[in-house]
């Protein structure tokens, strides 16, 4: 292989690594790639093929020299009442659905104190 053909051939494997890291992390979650960024975070270098987590909770990997593929960290709550919110814990990438009106509050729905159940139990 030519020097372009060898580069072309390991974009297209960084790309298609990422695709399939984004399934691994959350079938419905956003990703990205940047071209242009560092395979850095919080003063830590990260070598080729290293994964992190992100401050906006997406889960990243290095493909140095052709930049960072992320995706979202963890499935979000799409099925829940419209009283209630999913809200993500300061510091923390854990999701909760809570009552708008008091985020200290698990969601609650129907008859007497039936609790919204997921995957994504309550924080408070």
């Amino acid at each position: 292989m030519q020097p372009n053909e060898m580069n072309v051939f390991l974009a297209v494997f960084c790309v298609l690594s990422i695709l399939q890291l984004c399934d691994g992390v959350s079938s419905s979650g956003e990703c990205y790639f940047n071209s242009k960024a560092s395979c850095e975070h919080n003063g830590r270098v990260f070598d080729i093929g290293d994964v992190w987590i992100n401050d906006e909770c997406f889960q990243c990997v290095c493909f140095e020299p052709f930049g960072v593929g992320c995706c979202e960290l963890g499935k979000q709550p799409v099925d829940y009442p419209p009283w209630c919110e999913a809200i993500r814990k300061a510091d923390s990438c854990t999701v909760a659905v809570v009552m708008k009106a008091n985020h200290k509050l698990p969601c609650l729905f129907g008859g007497k104190s039936r609790l919204w159940k997921s995957e994504n139990d309550a924080l408070f």
